[in-house]
């Protein structure tokens, strides 16, 4: 069995702007990574856009959209209720979906894609990817026993590993990297590894996961890009 989705990553819109999505789909499900823009207002809009275009529409923050906000929880809380207007698109912060016997797992990741202003926010950086760490450890472990789940495809908007940055490794403040979490899959249902906070693109294999993005940045005309699940 084949199963397709469109990925999408760091449209990065100022407040406003829209993207031409029209012939462009390709899959009946479409998975953003993040960075759709720093304006809710515009996030809400795309969203509406490309559920038009998908079956499915399935989303998680980047560092993009936490710009300009105090508290992490009031944005994704905001995000959430964005998403819950859109009867097709679905917020995977804290919530796993199964598809047809795939199950996509999401998070920020906060790994490298936001440098901190002062002590503070470096001590509120590292919480937030231990967090994430440790949701997506949880959740891959729980996966492995699954009857129902054959497949797993994560969507992260960090960068997965330093090796995926390909010599330009940010400033991280130690972090754990998210692909750590991949000892959790013992039963190698990681099949995919979506990502963004790049502009390098990136579809590799390593240790048989694909880890693959689709950064838009200042590409122009930007198209999705496909990726299968077979088994």
């Amino acid at each position: 069995m084949i199963f397709g989705f469109d990925i999408v990553s760091d449209l990065n819109l100022v407040a406003g702007e829209t993207i031409d999505w029209d012939g462009k789909a390709t899959s009946l499900y479409c998975l953003i990574s993040g960075n759709i823009s720093e304006d809710s207002t515009t996030v809400a809009d795309t969203l509406k856009l490309l559920s038009t275009y998908y079956q499915g529409v399935f989303y998680i923050d980047g560092n993009i959209e936490h710009l300009s906000v105090k508290l992490r929880q009031d944005k994704q809380d905001e995000i959430n209720n964005i998403c819950k207007t859109m009867k097709n698109v679905v917020y995977l912060h804290d919530n796993v979906v199964v598809i047809e016997g795939v199950a996509l797992v999401g998070v920020n990741g906060w790994y490298g894609n936001y440098v901190p202003e002062n002590t503070l926010s470096e001590v509120e950086l590292l919480v937030a990817n231990y967090e994430d760490i440790s949701y997506l450890l949880t959740t891959i472990n729980k996966l492995q026993l699954h009857i129902d789940v054959r497949k797993i495809i994560i969507l992260s908007n960090s960068v997965p590993c330093n090796k995926l940055y390909y010599g330009e490794v940010p400033q991280t403040y130690n972090n754990m990297t998210l692909q750590d979490c991949i000892a959790k899959d013992t039963e190698k249902k990681v099949s995919h590894w979506v990502f963004g906070s790049t502009e390098k693109i990136v579809d590799t294999m390593i240790d048989d996961i694909n880890y693959v993005n689709n950064p838009k940045f200042n590409r122009s005309p930007y198209y999705p890009k496909r990726i299968e699940v077979i088994y």
